[in-house]
């Protein structure tokens, strides 16, 4: 089952919509704040210009202010007032007159700058004359006249239409420029993420194409760097796919084996015991039919058990649990069993042990070692559950004081219904598999070896 990205929350937004509105839309308050800083920048650019312009017919007029025969003499030159642009009839206003003093030319209602600029400077300001926006150059300069030098300020100014036009045409130009920009790195943007997004369409296709294959692996090589988790993750979860799919194939082919005998043999018993008619006779097949029927129940669950601890068959419920106390409880449930087969059976060791692991799968291992130790023990023998602890680790032993494993098959007796030399029939041959397969998912070792009473000793290592 593939997990949901958040619970409750169904992803339908397209990658590529999103992506785009990530990256276009943070485009347009750009846009507005660049658009913004454009129109200033068109302002400052043809108030720069105009003002050159104010300048220099401010300084023109100025070189035309003297001193003749001890008379102040004013001569405006026509061009210092024709030199503006005409287009938009702006009208043009200027004043001569002594700083704090006497006017001498021109309108005398222009205001002058707060402050004054010092001598050969020129300030630039914005006032209100005549009902309109007039921008005015005041130039101020030192003249002897009268037996002292007196500061004179010559002003120029002129109606805003021009550098207003000016202005909107700069910021026209460049609002233009920037939607196109705009425009165009959008294009780009939507072909890039287009063309970036192309792995991403090829896994999916692969996908689909070997939807029905769980030996299909994807290529990490082919996606970019920020891709490849997820390509690992989905080889990781066709493993995972393959590994399940494998279980189940080989516990059907498993069951469908190892089934057919006792099932055969059950239809042969019912099939006599219901042809006899001498009752003793009926009575043994009938218990002779009870007794297969417990057999195929054992072998049934011990397939089960088989397929869920197997990797990829159960998903392992991992918590921190007191191994000793599992073993002592376990031990418990077979005191009746041993007593009835007249065996010792007991614990000695760590009173407590804790490990990380799954308790269900370590019920079932040690049960499997103690129904066989038991099952290979005769009467009057003895079990030992034992567990302890060294540098290397916990070891958890049963042995038994039965006929024990010869050298030769102890390789051979975690093979899936290998059931030994010695075995009397009641087995299946699946208890040390499962007792193997458990072990290996707790990281653990399994081996034989000759336990002191003389049978078989199965020591799992963790």
């Amino acid at each position: 089952m593939w997990p949901r990205p958040e619970a409750g929350k169904v992803l339908r937004t397209s990658l590529r919509r999103q992506l785009l509105l990530w990256v276009v839309l943070p485009l347009f308050p750009l846009l507005i704040i660049n658009g913004w800083l454009a129109r200033e920048s068109a302002r400052s650019a043809a108030d720069q210009a105009f003002d050159r312009t104010l300048q220099a017919s401010a300084r023109s007029i100025a070189e035309r202010v003297g001193v003749l025969d001890g008379e102040l003499t004013v001569d405006i030159p026509r061009a210092a007032l024709e030199m503006f642009d005409p287009h938009f009839q702006d009208r043009v206003f200027y004043r001569i007159a002594f700083v704090g003093g006497r006017e001498l030319s021109g309108n005398a209602a222009l205001p002058l700058p707060s402050p004054l600029p010092a001598a050969f400077d020129t300030a630039f300001y914005d006032v209100r004359y005549r009902d309109a926006a007039v921008r005015v150059a005041a130039y101020v300069f030192p003249l002897y006249y009268g037996g002292s030098n007196r500061l004179i300020a010559v002003q120029v100014g002129e109606t805003t239409l021009s550098r207003q036009a000016l202005a909107g045409a700069l910021f026209r130009a460049s609002l233009l420029q920037q939607l196109w920009l705009t425009a165009v790195a959008a294009l780009f943007v939507a072909i890039g993420i287009r063309h970036v997004l192309q792995p991403v369409r090829a896994l999916g296709q692969a996908l689909d194409e070997h939807a029905a294959d769980p030996a299909l692996r994807l290529s990490p090589d082919t996606v970019q760097q920020e891709l490849k988790p997820l390509v690992h993750a989905l080889n990781h979860a066709l493993e995972q796919l393959q590994q399940q799919l494998a279980v189940r194939q080989r516990f059907i082919a498993d069951a469908a084996h190892q089934l057919r005998t006792p099932l055969t043999l059950l239809k042969t018993q019912a099939q006599f015991a219901a042809s006899q008619g001498d009752e003793a006779i009926r009575l043994r097949a009938l218990m002779a039919l009870e007794g297969s029927t417990d057999q195929l129940i054992r072998l049934a669950g011990q397939l089960l058990a088989l397929s869920r601890v197997e990797p990829g068959g159960h998903p392992a419920a991992w918590q921190a649990l007191d191994l000793a106390r599992l073993v002592r409880d376990v031990s418990g449930d077979f005191v009746l069993e041993a007593m009835t087969r007249d065996i010792d059976l007991g614990y000695e060791g760590e009173q407590s042990l804790w490990l990380h692991g799954d308790p269900l799968m370590l019920r079932e291992m040690l049960g499997n070692l103690i129904d066989n130790a038991l099952r290979y023990t005769p009467a009057g023998g003895v079990v030992t559950v034992s567990l302890a602890r060294d540098e290397s680790g916990s070891c958890l032993c049963v042995a038994d004081s039965g006929p024990g494993i010869a050298l030769a098959q102890r390789r051979h007796v975690f093979e899936r219904f290998n059931r030994g030399d010695r075995v009397d029939g009641a087995g299946c041959g699946l208890g040390l598999a499962i007792v193997e397969e458990i072990a290996k998912r707790h990281g653990a070792t399994v081996g034989v070896e000759t336990a002191a009473e003389g049978g078989a000793a199965l020591k799992i290592r963790f």
